[in-house]
Order: C-alpha cells, then structure tokens, then sequence
C-alpha cells in the first residue's frame, strides 16, 4: 500500500523528503502563484469535502478545476493522480446540500467524465482524474459502480479507483464490509481509501492500492510541542511531526500483503485508536 501524506503546506513540495508522497488541497494550491518544478510523487485532493460541507455545493466549476488541474502537472511536472470533483455522501453532508445518495452518486459519476473530456480538449499528457466510488452502504457503492458502467466508464481501465465517504465514519467494520464486497465483484480493483483512519489501514490497508490521511495535523495542534519545535505554538504545521507520526503508520500496518479475509477485523479489537 502507498501512503500519501496529506499537508495544507504547499511548500512541502520541496521541503519534504523526496521519497515521501504528498496529498495536497487544490484549496491551497489554488490560490498560489507558479508552482516550483519538483521530482517527487503527490497527488491532488478536490478540496470535495470542505467545498460541500461549507456550501453544501460546488462553487468551481469542472472548467475551472480541469485548467487548473493542467497547470498543476506543468509546472510541477508531474501529478501522480488527481480526485475529481466528487460528491460525499454522509447522512450530514446530504442535510446540507438537500439531496439524496443517488443524486450524489450521479453528479459524481457525471463530473468524472466531463473532467476526463475536458482534459482531452486542453493537454495533450495522460490524464489525471481518477474515478472515485461514493456510498454509505456497501449496496449504494455497488450501485455507484453500475452507474459508471451505464456511463460507459470500466473501472477496470483505471490505474486507481477513490473509495469515498470513509474518513468521517467510526466504524471500520462498515468500511472493511464495503472493501470486501468490492473485491469480491474485482479482485483487481486498484482502491484507494480516502482519510482512512490507523485502525483502518491496520485492519484492510492490504486490501487498498494507496490511501492517505492528515489526521497528524489534528494531533499536532492539540499535543505538547517537539522538544525542539520553538517556531510554533503547536505542531500542527510541523514537518518533523508529520514524518514522525507516518513513520509510526507505517510501522503499524501488516507486512503480510496476502492475509486472509476472513481475518479482516482481527487487529481493530486490539488496535483502535
């Protein structure tokens, strides 16, 4: 499994260690100038999850965010991969817009392929945008796959497929439930789990292609400082902090890529912080 260190920090592009993959906010990016030239894997977030809980819709349109993807990948030279404009299905996230799961499901699917056509029409490099599967039932996310299908859209065809709506929920059964019946449609299924929490990744991270998480940033600003971070009131910014905290995900993760299924939910008893 990959891990993407999620940062609001767009200048960790260069700073971070170069063999440690970023996950950034086109929230953040968005509002910078030219982005340096870097040699490293990062990929983009939507900002999805901020734009809908703050607005209950998207305010940048897929033109919008298509040329603003492309300039990403030229100036930088390279976006590993880049989430499209998705729509989140949390009982609280559908409060706020006023629709339902199935209405999300088919903006989401919708967007994936305008953004794939808009590409098309504005750079001639491989595109980015990966679609992302959105549920809050396993039943919903197999549906959300038949949409794609009806779209013309084979997930199969894809280098990486988003798992939405996982970060905010606490119970990582419901998640490991989800995963399996996916996988028991495609094996193969390249997922990638969007936030997913330590407990989470200890529990099915074999099962997942790639996932990220900035949850660091939420300990950092509520933990005693680092001896020697005197820059800042807290850590929540800190570099130092952020490797020290992926070194201990990925400490906590299975080395054994093939441990069986129906051990799934074995470690989150025992680990579930």
């Amino acid at each position: 499994m990959k891990f993407y260190l999620g940062t609001h920090m767009p200048g960790w592009l260069t700073s971070a260690p170069a063999n440690v993959p970023l996950f950034i906010s086109h929230r953040r990016l968005a509002v910078r100038g030219p982005l340096p030239r870097v040699d490293r894997p990062w990929a983009l977030d939507s900002g999805g999850f901020s734009e809908l809980n703050l607005y209950g819709a998207w305010r940048t349109t897929p033109e919008e965010y298509a040329a603003a993807v492309v300039r990403y990948d030229r100036e930088t030279g390279h976006v590993e991969w880049a989430a499209p404009q998705d729509w989140m299905v949390e009982p609280f996230m559908l409060a706020k817009t006023g629709l339902t799961v199935a209405e999300h499901q088919a903006r989401t699917v919708a967007n994936f392929g305008r953004l794939t056509s808009l590409w098309a029409e504005l750079s001639d490099d491989e595109c980015p945008f990966m679609p992302v599967l959105q549920g809050w039932t396993k039943v919903d996310y197999l549906e959300c796959w038949n949409r794609y299908e009806e779209a013309g859209i084979n997930l199969a065809d894809y280098p990486l497929v988003g798992l939405g709506s996982v970060c905010r929920r606490q119970a990582t059964e419901e998640i490991g439930d989800v995963i399996v019946s996916l996988k028991e449609r495609d094996p193969d299924i390249p997922l990638h789990g969007f936030g997913v929490k330590l407990a989470g990744l200890v529990t099915y991270g074999h099962l997942l292609e790639s996932a990220d998480s900035m949850a660091w940033s939420f300990n950092g600003r509520h933990d005693a400082r680092l001896p020697g971070c005197t820059a800042h009131k807290n850590c929540a910014n800190c570099m130092t902090y952020a490797l020290r905290w992926r070194d201990k995900i990925l400490a906590a993760c299975p080395g054994d890529q093939y441990a069986s299924i129906a051990g799934l939910y074995s470690k989150a008893a025992r680990s579930n912080p």
